[in-house]
This record gives C-alpha cells, structure tokens and sequence, in this order.
C-alpha cells in the first residue's frame, strides 16, 4: 500500500471544503452538542432516582459522595453518551461525502447519513470501540495503571482514525474499513500522528473565544479527516 502526501494539494481541498462546509457542520455540531446534554441531564436524573431537589446538584461534597457511591452506573452513561456523540458526529462524514458537488450543504444530509445501513455500520464500529477502550481503561486505572490505559486509548482512536470515512465513502464492511484504516496509518504512521494532532490541537483552539469558539473551530476536525482519507485513496484506485 503505497501513497504519498501532497501538501499543497491536501491543503487546497482542506480550505475549498471548508468554506462552504465550515458554517453548517458547525451547526450541526452545537445541535449535537445540545442533544447530549439534554441527554445527558436526564441521564443523571434517572441515576440519583430523580432527586426533588435539584439545588443539591450545586453542592460539589454532594455530587462527590453520588459519583462515588455509583462509579458503575456512572461509567455507563457516560460511555453511552460518548457512543450518541461519536454516532451524531459521524455523520458530519456522509454530510461531506453527499455534498461534495452541490454548491450548498444540506444540514439534514447527516441525518440522512446517520440513519442509514452506513450509519448502523459506523455505529457498531463506536460500540466495540468504546467497550474496548472503556473496559481496558476501567481494569488498568483500578490496577493503577491509568495512563497505561489511557494511552491504549489513544492508541486505538488513532489507528481506527479513518473507518467512518471508509464506510460513508466506499461503503466498506466493518472489518473491510477497520483493516483499511490500520494499513493506511501504518504506512506513515508518525507523520499521520503528527497531522491528525495538530488538526486536533487547532480543532479545539475555538476553546479560547470563551467556549463557544469551538462550534466554528471543531469542524475543522472532520473536514481534514475526510480530505486526508479523499486524498490517499484517490491514489490507491489510480
């Protein structure tokens, strides 16, 4: 498996797709982001058995002694919660993909996306990803091993980095686009890792511009992963 990085290519597909996909993904991502915390809310209502008085949640020694008395259910629902995430915001792939020769992008277009045989696929690609890397992280920080764990984590993100691309672009199995996207990191792997960080990094600078930043800086995330995938398999099907 052979391919090569133009640059000054990748960087012109990067900034076309992004300034007519920058404003609707970045929407698409703050409704995301509302979603999981309504979700979120009820979540944590429904695991301290709707508690009458919500002004106790303000008491961080109360919160504490709840969290500390269900670290389990706790577990649960936030590995949950990052499944609906990582499920929502996989769309924002298929939005890229269906839109690539409109003039305009449809934010409906992800949903369409998400709610497809590609999206079941994706999705079940997050849940065994997310078992693995919260069940690995759980046992090693009890053992003491957390940033063992954690790097393990990281470690599996990265190589999985390309498999949503995969299945909303070519429409690839499960193991199809999991063996694709390990191949295609292993090929370059520290110039990919040093890619995909920084991308990460300047994903999250809208952090800076109080929080709400990040809605116009997060997309930038998705857009480079989807161009970097475009990019390397054009060459492989020449």
């Amino acid at each position: 498996m052979n391919y090569e990085i133009d640059q000054l290519k990748l960087s012109e597909q990067i900034i076309t797709i992004a300034k007519k996909a920058s404003f609707v993904t970045g929407l698409y991502i703050l409704l995301t982001f509302i979603i999981l915390f309504v979700l979120y809310f009820f979540g944590m209502l429904f695991l301290f058995d709707f508690p009458k008085d919500l002004t106790k949640f303000t008491n961080p020694t109360f919160v504490e002694e709840l969290l500390a008395a269900n670290p389990i259910q706790l577990i649960i629902l936030n590995g949950c919660i990052s499944i609906m995430g990582h499920f929502l915001l996989s769309g924002i792939y298929g939005m890229l993909h269906n839109n690539t020769n409109v003039p305009y992008i449809s934010l409906g277009s992800a949903y369409k996306a998400i709610f497809s045989i590609k999206g079941l696929k994706v999705l079940n690609i997050i849940i065994v990803v997310q078992a693995i890397t919260t069940t690995v992280s759980y046992f090693l920080d009890t053992l003491g091993f957390g940033l063992v764990g954690l790097g393990i984590s990281i470690l599996i993100q990265f190589l999985t980095y390309f498999t949503y691309a995969a299945i909303y672009v070519h429409n690839l199995s499960l193991g199809k686009s999991v063996s694709l996207s390990i191949a295609l990191i292993n090929y370059k792997p520290g110039f990919l890792f040093l890619f995909i960080a920084i991308a990460y990094f300047l994903s999250l600078s809208g952090i800076i511009f109080f929080g709400i930043g990040i809605i116009l800086t997060l997309p930038l995330n998705y857009i480079v992963a989807y161009c970097l995938y475009q990019h390397i398999t054009e060459q492989l099907t020449d």
